[in-house]
């Protein structure tokens, strides 16, 4: 299978800029059916884009959502068509919720932090967490991604944290940029999560990680907004 080609943050170029590396569709939470995104990303002139959708261990429909976007991406033999997954870490050891079959039939994984995991089965309440402990949980459990996950990218970094306090901490994303370089890990510049792109652009520039370009995009008007976003901070030029 082709897999998505990453690359340190100092070597993007225009066309590397030109990808959407995190699609959801009508299989899961997006609204849109495939066909529909596919038609969207030509029209805007994407390169390659992924379909990444949402996966627990007990998913069992992803061969037949695999299948259908390998046959409709026959229609864009100019566009690199990409099949992935995005499961949540479950602990801090970095056990990802994902059964070995969708691993291997996907292009991409991405290793996100979606909820708290308690330890006891459960997880833990938002509400009733301060901002620091929010930052520092999320922060060991992407750790753990990083560190242990058998993953391709690091998804929506610090995005928990930012969706409910804003800016995560700097000194954090710059552990993890340095962490997930060292394993060879993309991190995601994600435009529907980071509330501070400047700084994170910023730490991209002086750290110089593997980067992924995705828009968490559920929407077809959301296709390429972290492209956009990024040339027009002058990104890739």
């Amino acid at each position: 299978m082709p897999t998505p080609v990453f690359c340190r943050y100092s070597e993007l170029t225009p066309s590397a800029v030109n990808v959407e590396y995190q699609v959801h569709t009508n299989w899961t939470d997006g609204q849109a059916s495939s066909a529909a995104i596919l038609e969207e990303a030509a029209r805007i002139g994407l390169g390659a884009i992924a379909f990444t959708e949402h996966v627990r261990r007990s998913t069992d429909w992803f061969d037949s959502f695999a299948a259908e976007i390998r046959e409709i991406a026959h229609a864009y033999p100019a566009m690199k068509v990409f099949v992935g997954s995005e499961a949540k870490a479950l602990d801090e050891a970095g056990t990802l919720d994902i059964s070995p079959s969708v691993q291997q039939g996907s292009d991409i994984v991405l290793g996100v932090v979606h909820r708290f995991p308690d330890g006891n089965g459960d997880y833990l309440d938002f509400n009733k967490i301060s901002a620091a402990e929010t930052a520092a949980i999320e922060f060991q459990l992407s750790m753990g991604l990083i560190k242990h996950a058998p993953i391709d990218v690091l998804g929506h970094p610090g995005g928990m944290y930012q969706r409910r306090h804003g800016a995560f901490p700097a000194e954090y994303f710059a552990q993890m940029m340095e962490a997930s370089l060292e394993r060879g890990i993309a991190i995601e510049i994600n435009s529907s999560y980071l509330v501070d792109t400047a700084t994170f652009v910023e730490l991209c520039r002086q750290i110089d990680p593997i980067v992924s370009i995705g828009s968490d995009a559920h929407r077809i008007d959301q296709l390429g907004q972290c492209r956009d976003i990024l040339r027009t901070m002058g990104v890739g030029r």
